[in-house]
């Protein structure tokens, strides 16, 4: 089968009906950038090839031909391919679409269309039909790619049989292995029941008999347990090769965690303790408020005494003057008593002042005993003393409430100055030494809250280069999160103790399997050494013999046959992998049978060593190698060829490595198509390599003037180079 050409009508970037491709017999590189239609072009092959979808999809639709239709107008999507395959072929695919009043669209039925040429006439068949008769599923799995990762065939574990059983007479074992078995087994029973009718031998063949069917149950459970235990060991040990990818970053991953996380158990330490003290806080909790207090207490007590001194004073001078007023109330008392007309007379208080009245009122003197009526000088006299007595009450009352008022003075009357005194002093040593104190709390907490945010900020700089080198980790590792690596880590490390175990446990099945097997050649050996006395059983006994060597013999050539079919693709896989490569390093490429009849593709050293880790250019080559084997496979076994199309296969391949790999394969003799971004320098063809291109060439871009938001603006246009 051979792509003529390909037309594309308003799916998706492919706006319109100017959108065509024609193919070369050889290789034909598409070469497009970013977002300029590479995935879109293989998309809308395989969506025509893709017979299990009965439904046209609004998605595949063109936003810019949507954008541009009037209500009511009718257009459509469609693929077309030409294509020789036994006579020339086509097959066009595509949906109707009409835009309705409110601005949606009505899809139309999907339709397919063929036509094939027979003779010089040109038939219209059923297009599906066509698709499955020329270029069915099965071919397509294995000729179509999208991307390095679908490369590998061998993913799939149903592969290997697939091939096995489109491209290989094995599968015409199956049943004969199967008849072959069923027919040992029934000629075994009948030779035993005959054995067992023998007079002669019937005891010893029961016996034997037993032990057989004992032994054989013994060896079935012993090679189940050995297929799981390889199948065991072949999923640990492929999980370990796609881990071990990774391993080295997977380690690098947990070192550079382990240091991040100390370095963030430091920094959170430093912020511990650099925020441990609140100072606003600290300013009434702990009294650091009082810090610039001692010099205020220090005026404040120099105050103080000041005042204290100068109240001691001004007490002083104060009693004093008390004692001068008082003393002179004391002198004026003197002086009236010692003055009267200079002749000494009774005291003012003798007789008192009811005796005085009495002798008023009697009108007589009770001194001297004579009379002294009213108006005499001698009642006037004792008037007048009553007076004076009375007089001199008063001034004596008046007297001593001066002298007490004097007594009773004072200068400062509320202690407010001792009061001063007293509280300047309960703040004079202990408590006036922590106070002066705070000031050097406040200075060491200071230094040290300093000497931290220095340490924190060498921290904070060891934490951010550890993340930048774990930002590039993760970047040069790919699309890998920190919790895959993490996982990939603990995933190692449990994956070998798994395999480890897996492999000893298989290495302990293997030493009891051959012993077992030992055990039942010995057996059947005794039993087959019977000598039986009818001859109906030594017949049995031949039959059964013969029908066990066939069942043995068809058995290994199914297993030589399989393993010559993967030699044979094997062999061809290797001459492309040195035509492919012209004068790089390649290696070899084996294929490996697995345990569970799937196959891996490995590439060996010519010395015998694997190549665990080969570089992304190297396994595109090996897996592509295999598919270019396949399709020799198909041509020979199936006499039809057909094409490989890949889209962005060798997005892993150096510039050096580019030309060199495309003018290779446009020499083999096989048609190739590949959609790439090969060849594009920021934004433009490099023209140098393209002419060293020997095959054909088409640029496909996006048509200019588009604005980046709007997806309805975008539209792919296709170039031919040549």
């Amino acid at each position: 089968m051979i792509v003529k050409e390909i037309r594309i009508k308003n799916f998706r970037s492919y706006y319109g009906d100017n959108n065509r491709f024609e193919f070369s017999d050889g290789l034909t590189v598409i070469i497009g950038d970013n977002g300029d239609g590479k995935t879109t072009f293989f998309e809308a092959l395989a969506w025509l090839l893709n017979t299990s979808v009965e439904k046209g999809a609004a998605e595949n639709i063109s936003e810019m031909r949507k954008s541009k239709m009037e209500t009511g107008e009718v257009d459509e999507v469609s693929v077309f391919m030409e294509f020789e395959h036994n006579g020339l072929k086509s097959v066009e695919k595509s949906f109707s679409f009409e835009r309705l009043e409110n601005g949606t669209f009505r899809i139309g039925s999907l339709q397919y269309r063929g036509y094939e040429t027979n003779g010089f006439e040109r038939e219209a068949v059923n297009g599906k039909s066509l698709i499955e008769r020329c270029y069915d599923a099965f071919i397509q799995r294995f000729s179509m790619f999208k991307g390095e990762s679908e490369l590998n065939v061998f993913d799939n574990p149903a592969a290997l049989k697939d091939l096995v059983d489109k491209f290989s007479d094995i599968r015409k074992f199956d049943q004969l292995v199967e008849f072959t078995r069923s027919f040992e087994t029934k000629a075994e029973k009948a030779y035993m029941s005959e054995m067992r009718s023998d007079k002669k031998v019937a005891e010893k063949s029961r016996d034997l008999e037993t032990k057989i069917t004992r032994l054989s149950a013994d060896l079935t459970i012993t090679r189940q347990d050995i297929a799981d235990k390889r199948q065991s060991v072949e999923t640990f040990g492929k999980r370990l090769t796609e881990l071990e990818d990774n391993q080295e970053a997977s380690q690098r991953f947990k070192d550079l965690q382990s240091r991040l996380k100390t370095q963030e158990e430091k920094r959170n330490k430093m912020m511990a303790i650099i925020s441990a003290v609140n100072y606003s806080h600290a300013l009434l909790d702990r009294y650091w408020i009082l810090a610039p207090f001692t010099p205020i207490l220090k005026a404040f007590q120099e105050k103080i005494a000041i005042l204290s001194r100068e109240k001691r004073k001004q007490d002083r001078e104060f009693e004093r003057t008390k004692a001068i007023e008082i003393g002179k109330l004391e002198a004026f008392k003197e002086l009236q008593g010692a003055l009267v007309n200079g002749a000494t007379e009774l005291p003012w208080y003798l007789p008192n002042q009811e005796t005085m009245e009495d002798m008023i009122n009697d009108h007589i003197c009770k001194v001297c005993g004579r009379e002294a009526p009213e108006g005499s000088e001698a009642f006037a006299f004792m008037v007048r003393k009553l007076e004076e007595y009375k007089r001199h009450t008063e001034a004596k009352i008046a007297r001593d409430a001066s002298k007490k008022e004097i007594a009773d003075s004072t200068l400062f009357p509320h202690e407010y100055i001792e009061r001063l005194h007293n509280l300047s002093q309960s703040l004079s040593g202990t408590r006036e030494a922590k106070v002066a104190g705070y000031a050097q709390d406040i200075a060491d907490r200071q230094e040290l809250v300093a000497t931290r945010k220095a340490d924190l900020a060498k921290i904070e700089d060891k934490i951010n280069d550890l993340k930048e080198e774990k930002t590039r980790l993760l970047i040069n590792v790919g699309n890998l999160s920190e919790a895959a690596l993490e996982k990939e880590f603990n995933d190692i490390k449990g994956l070998f103790d798994q395999k480890e175990r897996a492999t000893q446990r298989l290495a302990v099945l293997e030493t009891q399997l051959s012993y077992q097997e030992k055990q039942m050649a010995e057996l059947k050996k005794e039993l087959n050494e019977l000598d039986p006395e009818s001859s109906q059983v030594k017949v049995m006994k031949e039959v059964h013999h013969v029908l066990e060597e066939i069942a043995k013999a068809f058995a290994q050539a199914q297993k030589d046959n399989l393993n010559r079919f993967l030699q044979e693709l094997e062999a061809k896989a290797n001459d492309y992998l040195v035509s492919l490569s012209a004068a790089d390093f390649h290696g070899q490429v084996r294929l490996i049978h697995t345990a569970n009849d799937s196959t891996e593709i490995k590439l060996y050293s010519s010395n015998g060593t694997e190549i665990k880790k080969p570089s992304g250019s190297q396994k595109t080559v090996m897996y592509i190698s295999v598919l270019f084997a396949i399709s020799d496979f198909t041509q020979e076994k199936r006499d039809e060829d057909y094409p490989l199309i890949f889209d962005a296969a060798t997005s892993s391949f150096g510039d050096s490595k580019e030309e060199d790999f495309y003018n290779v394969i446009d020499k083999i003799n096989k048609q190739c198509v590949i959609v790439t971004k090969d060849f594009i320098e920021k934004g433009r063809l490099n023209e140098v390599a393209i002419d060293g291109l020997t095959c054909a060439v088409y640029r496909i871009k996006k048509a200019p003037n588009f604005d980046p938001a709007n997806m309805a603006t975008i539209r792919t246009l296709i170039e031919k180079i040549r």
